[in-house]
């Protein structure tokens, strides 16, 4: 199977994609970083970051509806100049603001940075299926639609792992404005390759007017659904579960920075962060195996119980040992959910808004992040990293009561 898939999609695309998507998961990290160190001020880091969270919030759907209808390319091309030169513009104006910060100038180049980052993870996913649909004559079999999907979680996880701890090294060696500049280069780079690689051929539209052409030779337009079909609540849900992940993330991060500067190792928080990052990664991908007989629905239902699980040890086990249980616990719940979430987002996807949904997939983990870096960075400012612990619960909690809200619509779907 492994080597089918290749074939698909060709093996160029795989690098490609992993170093697109590893600019999206920096970018609140340095931005937060580089702000913050210049600024002297982490409530100005953190509405820079909210910020990069609200233009990606309106921009990432848009690009999905416009990559929809006139495919990926043009999209991705705005995106991957627009959002390096946006990043580089942060650099400047941080490096211009050494003896008096322009907060205005930080605060507008964050927002740029926001409305033009690239739906690269998004774009990606929705790429693999309408390939898979194209090769499959579109009866794509499930544990081939998991085994993408997984992989692709897969990956996301490894980027954001990795992001930080890229952001981190970067500081630390060159200085804590230089990650801004090297996310710019990473952009264009990964999102400019991925779209020109020939894979872009599998876009929404694309794809299935070859498969029509292949009959009497005219090529014809799949039907689109309306725009408010992506307003469905049985969309809209999966969306919610993917906020209370990018929550998750944000909470976790930074209330794990805080414990670790209260034991001088600030250093070694990506490092800590990356222990997580091994049971999620394992697995996400191990839900391969899991039978057809077990429903996505109920995949997110056990994934979202054992998240709740490791936060409540986060909160009652004292010490670094507990911390590291938590995290091997919360990493075997979060990575999974990521996996089954998009897969139902691939399976209630209106037609002709594959890429739609995607993005706002991808949008919500960037916004619940940057969401959560803020306020519960200012929080754990003033009551400790204990309080960032209660803010990790809170999210779990959000996404094991959303699995049981998606049963109720689906529910309300069959009646």
């Amino acid at each position: 199977m492994i080597a089918q898939l290749v074939r698909i999609v060709g093996w160029t695309f795989f690098p490609l994609a992993l170093l697109a998507k590893l600019p999206f998961a920096m970018s609140v990290v340095a931005v937060m970083t580089s702000v913050s160190v210049v600024t002297h001020s982490y409530g100005t880091a953190g509405f820079a970051a909210a910020l990069v969270g609200l233009g990606t919030a309106v921009s990432g759907p848009i690009y999905g509806i416009l990559a929809d209808k006139y495919g990926q390319r043009p999209v991705l091309v705005f995106t991957a100049v627009t959002n390096a030169a946006s990043l580089l513009g942060l650099g400047w104006a941080l490096r211009a603001s050494d003896s008096q910060p322009n907060v205005l100038l930080i605060c507008a180049a964050a927002l740029c940075i926001g409305c033009t980052q690239p739906q690269a993870t998004s774009m990606v996913r929705s790429r693999w299926l309408q390939a898979l649909r194209h090769n499959f004559n579109d009866d794509v079999p499930t544990r081939v639609t998991n085994a993408v999907l997984s992989y692709e979680s897969m990956t996301d996880e490894l980027v954001f792992v990795l992001g930080p701890v890229v952001v981190g090294v970067i500081a630390t060696l060159a200085g804590v404005v230089v990650p801004l500049d090297a996310a710019a280069i990473l952009t264009a780079l990964g999102v400019l390759g991925i779209a020109f690689h020939p894979s872009s051929v599998y876009s929404t539209g694309r794809a299935k007017a070859r498969v029509d052409d292949l009959g009497d030779g005219t090529p014809t337009q799949p039907t689109t659904a309306p725009m408010g079909a992506l307003l469905a609540p049985r969309v809209m849900v999966p969306v919610a579960g993917m906020l209370s992940i990018g929550l998750f993330f944000g909470s976790m991060l930074t209330s794990l920075t805080s414990f670790m500067e209260t034991l001088g190792r600030a250093d070694a928080t990506g490092l800590l962060y990356g222990v997580m990052g091994v049971t999620s990664a394992l697995f996400a991908f191990s839900v391969v195996a899991l039978p057809d007989r077990v429903t996505l629905v109920s995949r997110w239902m056990v994934a979202g119980a054992v998240a709740v699980a490791g936060a409540v040890i986060l909160n009652l086990a004292p010490g670094m040992p507990g911390l590291v249980v938590a995290l091997l616990v919360l990493g075997t719940g979060i990575g999974p959910a990521l996996v089954t979430l998009y897969s139902i987002a691939a399976e209630v996807a209106p037609t002709g808004r594959t890429t739609a949904v995607m993005s706002m997939m991808a949008t919500a983990v960037t916004v619940g992040q940057a969401t959560a870096s803020a306020v519960v960075g200012n929080l754990v400012d003033g009551s400790g990293y204990r309080v960032g612990y209660v803010a990790v619960a809170v999210a779990t909690g959000c996404l094991l009561a959303l699995s049981f809200a998606y049963v109720v619509v689906q529910r309300g779907r069959t009646q």
